[in-house]
């Protein structure tokens, strides 16, 4: 039979036990604390389809080579400098008359104040766009276009300015025209925009059957010798 435990040598295991465990104890509980509090929310391993990206496709000229005005806006600074066509519709167009008006101007009283002082319209100016609805924001700015002389204009310049003055196109809002000239980022008489503009050189009214004729040629004057 054997000898019951001494009250001392089980405290000395109990002792011995609690040392044991002690450590492993309280490095739980610190692990625990720099864990921090569990998310609620528990990840799924969710499959997410992207929608496809759609292709962009720069805009090409038209079967004439001309240029559309998206093709402008787009990529318009590759044809800087560059004598081009742009083909669309007229949205906005200057008109002198309008912009000048008093306050209950009769018609007839303006276009008298714009015949004995020219200097009072500004260049004409249209903006094209690809369709007649094209908001101005989104359409090409053409400008110097030509205008009609006045008849003091007429009177006073020399004959060769009078007989090479380039011919004024007709036009209103909502025709198509094919508007031929410079791609710029500034005329020459001031106008700018940074994302380019058309300096007018030619006119096609494809709604009116109008072109513009060709520039008239003045030739160099002949310098004779003094006679003797």
């Amino acid at each position: 039979m054997s000898k019951p435990r001494s009250v001392g040598s089980v405290a000395s295991v109990v002792s011995c036990l609690g040392l044991c465990i002690l450590p492993a104890a309280l490095g739980a509980c610190k692990g625990d604390q720099l864990k921090g509090a569990q998310a609620e929310v528990q990840t799924h391993k969710i499959k997410v389809t992207m929608p496809t990206v759609p292709a962009f496709e720069v805009p090409k000229p038209h079967p004439d080579g001309s240029h559309t005005v998206k093709e402008m806006r787009v990529q318009g600074n590759r044809y800087i400098k560059e004598q081009i066509s742009i083909k669309g519709y007229i949205v906005w167009a200057y008109d002198c008359a309008t912009a000048i008006r008093q306050p209950n101007e009769e018609d007839l009283a303006v276009a008298k104040r714009i015949e004995e002082n020219p200097t009072l319209c500004r260049r004409p100016a249209l903006y094209l766009g690809d369709t007649p609805d094209t908001p101005v924001e989104r359409a090409a700015w053409v400008v110097e276009v030509p205008r009609e002389m006045s008849k003091l204009e007429k009177k006073n310049l020399p004959k060769e300015m009078v007989e090479t003055w380039p011919a004024a196109p007709p036009y209103k809002v909502g025709d198509e025209v094919i508007a031929t000239g410079q791609w710029l980022h500034a005329s020459p008489h001031g106008e700018s925009n940074t994302e380019g503009l058309l300096v007018y050189q030619s006119f096609n009214n494809v709604t009116q059957a109008w072109v513009s004729p060709a520039p008239i040629e003045v030739a160099d004057p002949v310098i004779r010798p003094p006679a003797h």
